[in-house]
């Protein structure tokens, strides 16, 4: 039986100290980095130089009493720190990960692969070479001479990924084709690196045999492993990575739910990576990389890991970096001209490496002189490496002060010259264009949605709506929970209050179509006769079908409403649904109230997330699965926001059905009693010219075929219809907002008018 041993917690002295520390670390880079960015440098450049004034080179020259307070030279204290930088280092991995774009590396395999190769043969021969040639007095044995060299040729091959990514990240490069091949590279160069490093810090513990069988065991068994990781990891991993965040996206709930899995994974991933002899940044890379896959991982969890990681940890990791630098002991001018000789030696190596690699690889001397220029970086990676040189007993205290300086200027150094070639290294058509459709796509309105409720009972309106929603989802990696509302208990619970509250939900129950349809003359019209929630549910999913939609991401459920079933609905749809889609009442309009009812305009008031109604205007029957015919959709626009986000659907179906869309702005012309001259129009046309052409590019863009229209009118809504059916539309999509004076959804009496003249379908997307 384990006795228990009891551990004392840090004292307040060591607790004081820490703090300290980190107030200083965080607040010095972030106000570096901010310096760095206002004469055009990326932060990463302040950052680091953080590390400089905060160590030994200029706050302990300068006040070495008060430098030795607040940052004990010990290792204790030092851990503490590095602790918590290594939480930011496998962040910005994990960050890394999430700007990777597999599809791009894949087909850039060749360049990536002949730079990697070429940016550790260069700089391991040159290193090697150096060890070989350095006096003496900078080995700690003479008689270890060749696993020193071998100690600098590894020194010299690796590349810090992490220093060139927030590089690229701070210069907007990361998603350039060049970006993504000197990431690809970098991640091959660390591994190859990690695995050198095992095999040369095996030397050193059998004494330079070598021969040794201990050797040839460790760099074997640590290669062995490393391709049983990845192979899993590209294969099971990338399988199970999807899942694990939508259970913790249900399971959990929301952004902090997934962050939280996320660095689960990492620090578990990290573990085996670390366990393996490769190092835990390649498991956080890998995890990443994966996550940043899955779809239920959206934008804006990305932005709140982002943010926290830039902004906080990963400035401490790099401001770390520089404590253990004392550039005042290069004041020797032996040593100096040593210095000076290493790093000419390791800039050579490995810049002509990256850039003989890239010019192998067929790309511009521009792009490889980028190229060498990333790759130079050794940042903290390398001072990670000295200080297990130093700890095996393999570098004196003079060599590793070489070699941290080295990290220290390639990474200050990479930043500058980066920005200048990359400026100089030109867009491809192809690449401006895959550019393009990323930034459109992180800034589209389809693009933040990932789960969607459809409320449902059968009616012609929701199979309509199901049919749509399956086109718009047809290309994306989208969850569809149908739910059926079964509302057999709440009649009497709704009728039987008799309170001011009850009476007020009395206006809210029995919405048809379980999307909270009115009632009118006192008739349930709703629910086809005879349906079962399960045949119901089964014929939801069948008109989702139509569109040649996979039925893997549909979920069915059945909720059964105890008290209204607005309610019901409401309740669902705060449960991180990202759209909300409804079926209209198929039912005649009565005159004494509005056409969509305080039901609707209820939920669109107080849903969490954005809606989508559709009214099927006799195109479908109840309970019967037919497929519509899009060939021409009608997509009336404003130029506001919410139209934008009209513009998406309408093209998105368009391209899923091969549809023409139509762009129409009308032009109200004032009424003849309000001005006694004829008034000109001229310069409203012109706008309206630019509001469809503006949408029409949106549309060309997303692939869809797109015509434009520009009328003058009286009633805009009358325009729209006589458009719609001298035009033969099928689809009416339109735009609409929650009005803030009368909390109305709608854009008021003329879409009304729209919904219930039209003699074809109509889709109002309600997102602002």
């Amino acid at each position: 039986m384990i006795q228990p041993v009891v551990i004392e917690p840090l004292d307040e002295r060591a607790l004081l100290i820490l703090f300290a520390q980190l107030f200083l670390l965080l607040m010095t880079a972030r106000g570096l980095g901010e310096l760095a960015r206002r004469v055009e440098l990326p932060a990463v450049v302040g950052e680091l130089l953080a590390g400089i004034v905060l160590g030994p080179s200029v706050f302990g020259a300068l006040n070495p009493d008060l430098f030795t307070t607040i940052f004990p030279q010990l290792a204790g204290s030092y851990h503490l720190i590095e602790v918590v930088s290594w939480f930011g280092l496998l962040m910005l991995l994990i960050v890394t990960g999430f700007e990777t774009d597999l599809e791009l590396i894949a087909s850039r395999a060749r360049p990536a692969a002949l730079v990697s190769a070429a940016g550790i043969v260069v700089p391991f021969i040159t290193g090697f070479g150096l060890g070989y040639v350095l006096p003496s007095e900078f080995l700690v044995d003479e008689g270890q001479r060749f696993v020193f060299s071998l100690f600098i040729a590894t020194a010299m091959s690796i590349s810090a990924i992490p220093v060139i990514a927030k590089v690229l990240i701070d210069m907007d490069a990361i998603h350039r084709d060049i970006g993504q091949i000197t990431i690809a590279a970098g991640m091959i160069d660390d591994t190859i690196g990690w695995i050198l490093l095992s095999i040369v810090a095996a030397l050193a513990k059998v004494g330079g045999d070598a021969s040794g069988s201990a050797v040839l065991g460790t760099a074997g068994e640590t290669i062995l492993l490393l391709i049983v990781f990845l192979g899993l990891a590209f294969t099971l991993g990338r399988r199970l990575a999807d899942p694990i965040i939508r259970w913790a996206d249900t399971a959990i709930g929301g952004e902090g739910g997934k962050i939280t899995i996320l660095m689960v994974l990492a620090l578990g991933v990290g573990t085996i990576t670390q366990y393996i002899g490769v190092e835990a940044v390649l498991g956080a890379f890998v995890v990443g990389l994966l996550i940043g896959q899955v779809n239920r991982f959206d934008q804006a969890t990305r932005h709140v890991f982002e943010t926290m990681t830039l902004s906080v940890f990963a400035p401490i990791f790099f401001a770390t970096a520089g404590l253990r630098v004392d550039l005042t002991t290069l004041a020797d001018p032996a040593l100096f001209g040593a210095g000076m000789i290493v790093l000419g030696v390791a800039t050579f190596g490995k810049f002509t490496g990256a850039f003989i690699g890239a010019r192998a690889a067929g790309l511009s001397r521009w792009e490889g002189i980028a190229m060498g220029a990333g790759m130079n970086a050794r940042g903290a990676i390398e001072i990670i490496v000295a200080t297990i040189g130093l700890s095996i007993g393999v570098l004196t205290i003079q060599m590793y002060s070489i070699i941290v300086m080295v990290a220290i200027v390639t990474s200050l150094t990479a930043p500058p010259l980066l920005r200048v070639t990359l400026g100089k290294t030109e867009l491809s058509d192809a690449e401006a264009e895959r550019l393009d459709q990323r930034t459109s796509d992180e800034q589209s309105f389809l693009g933040t949605i990932n789960r969607v409720l459809l409320p449902t009972q059968c009616s012609a309106d929701s199979l309509v709506a199901a049919q749509i929603l399956g086109h718009i989802t047809r290309h994306r990696d989208i969850d569809i929970t149908c739910m059926y509302v079964d509302q057999s208990r709440s009649e009497h619970t709704e009728r039987s209050g008799s309170s001011v509250v009850q009476r007020v939900k009395n206006l809210v129950q029995d919405v048809v179509n379980s999307n909270l349809q009115r009632k009118d003359n006192h008739e349930d019209r709703t629910q086809s006769p005879g349906l079962s929630a399960n045949q119901c549910l089964e014929q939801v999913e069948a008109s989702l079908a139509l569109s040649d939609r996979p039925n893997g991401r549909v979920r069915t459920t059945t909720r059964r409403a105890d008290t209204s079933v607005s309610d019901t609905v409401l309740t669902e749809a705060k449960n991180r649904y990202n759209l909300l889609v409804l079926g209209m009442s198929d039912s005649p309009r009565a005159i004494s109230r509005p056409l969509l009812g305080t039901e609707i305009d209820r939920i669109l008031q107080v849903t969490p997330c954005p809606v989508l109604t559709v009214s099927s205007n006799g195109a479908s029957n109840e309970g019967s699965v037919e497929a519509l015919s899009i060939r021409r959709i009608l997509l009336p626009t404003v130029g506001t926001q919410y139209s934008r986000h009209a513009a998406e659907v309408a093209f998105t179906i368009a391209t899923a059905q091969n549809a023409i869309v139509e762009v129409m702005h009308v032009v109200s012309r004032p009424h003849a009693e309000e001005t006694l001259i004829v008034p000109d129009v001229s310069e409203a046309i012109e706008l309206g010219e630019a509001i469809v052409d503006r949408e029409a590019e949106l549309g060309r863009q997303m692939g869809a075929e797109v015509l434009t229209h520009v009328s003058v009118g009286d009633r805009p809504e009358h325009d729209i219809l006589t458009r719609a059916t001298n035009k033969e539309i099928d689809l009416i999509v339109m735009g609409s907002e929650i009005r803030p004076t009368s909390r109305r959804a709608f854009l008021g009496h003329r879409v009304e008018h729209i919904i219930e003249n039209a003699s074809c379908p109509v889709a109002v997307v309600s997102s602002v």
